[in-house]
Parts: C-alpha cells; structure tokens; sequence
C-alpha cells in the first residue's frame, strides 16, 4: 500500500509523490513543455512551487485501442487503468527508486523506450509524440519551423533532462542505461547519431535501425498532402496552416540517416556514428519469432502468398534466379498451405530483420556487446502459441504476467531482469561477444535442458541450442543483406 509523502529536490524545489515499504515514486514528471503539438519540445526547468507527482501524467495521443492490440499480440490480457491523453502536456516520465534513495545516492538509471511503431504505445518513461505529431513532416512544415522526427527529438530531450535532473531524485546522470523494445530499439540505435554523449548502455530488444529505414522525402510529402486534404485545409495559404513555432535547444540536429548491414557489420572507422565512442556497452538480442509483428500487418488476403513473394523479389532482385535462391533456401513454395507459406516467409524475415541485425551491431561495436536470444515460447491460446513471439520478450523482462506463468517461466523472467540490471550496474551479466577472438558468446533464454532448472544458459556459438538458422549467411554470400532488406519493403508495401 502506497502512501504520499513530500520530497525535496535540491533544484526543481517540493515534489509530493508516491512510497510504499520498497519504492518511491513520482509520476507524470514533465520533462519538456510544447507550445503546440508539433513544436520543438523545451527542456522544463519549473522550479520553486510543490509539484504533485501522484499521479499519471497524460499519453500522446495515439488510438486508444493500443493495448488491446498489444495484448493480441501476446495472447494474454491483463487488467489495465485507461490514462488521459493531450497534445501539448504529454511529455512526462515516471521515476521509481528503492525507498530510501536520496540526492546522495548515485544510483544507476534505467529509461525505457516503448515500441509500437511510432504510432501506439505509452509508458511513462518516457513518453514521446507519436503519429502525426510525432513524425508528420514536409517542406512547408520545416519552412514555417517545425522539424521532422518530433518523436525522436523527444527522447533526446528526455535524456537531457534526466541527465540534468536526476541527481536529485538519487540517480547517477552519467550512468544511464537506454533501453528500448521493437521501435524503441530503433529508437536507441538512432540516438546513437548523436554528437552529444545521451547515455553509457543501450538495451534493444527486438528491433534495431535496421529494421527500419526512415521514409524517402516524397513519400513524406505525399503522406503530408493527404493529412492536410482529409482535414479540408487544401485552399489555406500555408501560413494559416502553420505557426512558425519559438525555438528551442535540443542538443542539435538529430539528423536521421539511412543505415546499410554492409557499414554497421563493418564497423570501420568511417562509420559516421558517433554513439560507438561515447555509448560503453550494448546489450541487443532477439525473440525467436520477433517476425510475428509482421503478419499482422498483412492487409492482404494470405490467397497464394508464396507466388506473391517470388513475384515481388524477381522484380526487386532483378532476376528469377536469385528469387528462387531465396524462396528454396527457406521452402516458400506454391505447394505449401498459404499459412504454412507464411510461415516459411516469415522464417526469412526473422533472420534478416531481426537476428542478423543483433549480429551486425555485436561485430561492429568498440565497446563490449552482450547477445542474447529469446526462446520463451508463448503458453496462451492463439496463432502464436508455441512460439517466442514479438514483445512476449519485454513481458518477461518486465514481470507482467508472473502470476500467469509456470514456475519456470518465472525463473526466465527473474533472470531476465536481473540480468538487466547487472548490466545497468556495469557488471557483465554473462560473457562478451567477441568476433574477433571468436567468443561468440549468448545468453538463451528458454531452454530446454533437465540442467537448467531455470531455463536459461550461455552458450558459445553458433550452436543447436541458439535455435537460430544460419542459412541467410549462405544467401548473403550472393545476395547482399541491402539488397534483400529493400526487396522485404517492396513485398510487404504490395510490389
């Protein structure tokens, strides 16, 4: 049972928050203020009155149904509390610390960035736009001021201010662990291109910037166009469209670029990412069917889905020969079940968007790179029982369906997270991965051995256990990852 209690911050000044006989907490802390939903967001300075932390703060606006398309996704829906949402009072975040902490502290920080494709989602640590607001842009808007990627400059704003204001709240701001799920791994990976030291670990789960790519300008444009027709503001003058919005300092230009397997696998010293000098260690791992986020974004009848994907590869790869590699090494053939079709295809999408990624960043980073591998298979009814499925991951980390799980599952998610937080506490959780010596060490989680009481090992790779294939190393030997990442985006946008 939490109670309120009144806290002092050496400079924001009194905080009532929230403290029960192991935490404290304060919630709905706003980081940054906006003067409208598209303008750069401030860094918020507001000292000098009693700030209620008591309660949530509001969401991003995002379609409200987010959680119930989450819990789809696991297959398991768990009580949930509905949270307001507001365009311009929605950058918040949580603070939790064991009870007792205090500006002495110095405690190791861990901030989260929630996945959901940079249209759903809302965790309070911290929140960032989403949709529109988020990632609406063209060259009208950036001419009237606003610039793109809002979203992204978010979670810059949001490390800055932890960086400058934690210390207070008994956290140490030059040890903070970054960690994100799906887009928020694509989230973190990004946040690498800074100049600006954000943080000294980064965790991806599910999702690197390999997975995805930022949209071309036309396609931008035309997304803009179609935003401002279907709100019936065509016939305005583009200022009456716009408010040129006041400055703001977020630490720089984000400049997002496109990243190739071919430069991140590499890792020469030309690699324009800045993050691999001040950013120590990453942790980046994979679930073994993250690809499952995949099906549910077939919009499309799955009626000869095996023809559909040979078809669009032949065009993108620039010849049947190289589509048929393709389709043969992963048996996507016109003879299987359009569900069993799928599957296969989607075998294919895992190792390229999801498992080689991991990959690529534990061989390129200076620092040291700790892999892991996700095998938890889902018990829950539905399409994806029996497979460790996109986000089922994160549910364990987080311990959100302990009390629905066997006693073993439970093991799983309690190392997880301890793991975790090794990590954050600069201790190596299990061993490095190092290519250049050939440790090519992992952590499974989900195992089945009568030795593992806890379902969870390290191994020395590549080995059966991973439950990983190596047959897209043998594709890649003709056909480079570049090559068949472009041809997966015209497959899955219907070309």
């Amino acid at each position: 049972m939490e109670s309120v209690y009144d806290y002092s911050h050496p400079h924001l000044g009194n905080f009532r928050g929230l403290t029960s006989e192991s935490t404290q907490r304060f919630l709905g802390v706003r980081y940054a203020n906006l003067s409208d939903k598209f303008s750069p967001a401030k860094v918020n300075e507001e000292a000098g009155h009693l700030t209620d932390a008591t309660a949530f703060g509001p969401a991003a606006p995002s379609p409200p149904n987010g959680v119930e398309h989450e819990f789809q996704l696991i297959q398991k829906a768990l009580p949930y509390s509905p949270v307001t949402q507001s365009d311009t009072e929605c950058l918040n975040l949580n603070i939790t610390a064991p009870k007792g902490t205090s500006p002495t502290s110095n405690l190791p920080v861990i901030a989260y960035l929630h996945g959901g494709g940079f249209v759903i989602g809302a965790n309070f640590w911290p929140h960032y736009r989403l949709g529109a607001p988020g990632f609406l842009t063209s060259c009208e808007l950036v001419s009237h001021g606003y610039k793109p990627n809002n979203g992204l400059h978010d979670q810059r704003v949001a490390l800055l201010w932890i960086q400058k204001f934690i210390s207070g709240f008994g956290g140490d701001p030059s040890n903070i662990t970054l960690a994100g799920e799906s887009a928020g791994g694509v989230s973190a990976t990004t946040q690498l291109q800074s100049e600006i030291p954000l943080f000294r670990r980064m965790v991806c789960l599910g999702g690197t910037n390999l997975l995805m790519q930022p949209l071309p300008d036309v396609v931008s444009e035309k997304t803009y166009q179609e935003v401002i027709g279907r709100l019936g503001l065509t016939q305005l003058e583009p200022s009456a469209r716009s408010q040129r919005p006041s400055s703001a300092n977020t630490g720089g230009d984000l400049g997002i670029k496109s990243r190739t397997y071919a430069e991140i696998y590499e890792g020469s010293s030309e690699l324009d990412l800045p993050g691999r000098e001040w950013c120590e260690e990453i942790m980046v791992g994979d679930s073994q069917m993250d690809a499952s986020i995949f099906a549910s974004m077939f919009d499309r009848n799955l009626a000869g889905v095996a023809e559909a994907f040979y078809d669009s590869f032949t065009r993108s790869l620039g010849s049947e020969d190289r589509a048929i590699q393709v389709s043969k090494a992963y048996n996507i053939s016109e003879a299987l079940s359009d569900e069993k079709a799928l599957e296969n295809i989607l075998n294919f999408a895992q190792d390229l968007k999801f498992f080689f990624p991991v990959l690529c960043y534990a061989h390129c980073w200076s620092g040291r790179a700790y892999v892991f591998h996700f095998n938890e298979p889902n018990t829950w009814d539905g399409p994806l029982k029996g497979h460790a499925n996109h986000i089922l991951d994160v549910a364990y980390l987080f311990q959100n369906y302990n009390e629905h799980v066997t006693d073993r599952q439970r093991a799983v998610a309690t190392q997880f997270a301890e793991d975790l937080i090794l990590f954050a506490n600069s201790k190596s959780p299990w061993r490095p991965f190092k290519y250049e010596n050939m440790d090519l060490y992992s952590r499974i989680y989900g195992v089945d051995l009568p030795v593992n009481p806890n379902r969870v090992a390290t191994v020395k790779g590549p080995v059966e256990l991973s439950k990983r294939r190596d047959v897209i190393f043998e594709i890649m030997k003709t056909i480079p990852a570049d090559e068949l990442s472009k041809a997966w985006g015209m497959f899955m946008t219907g070309m």
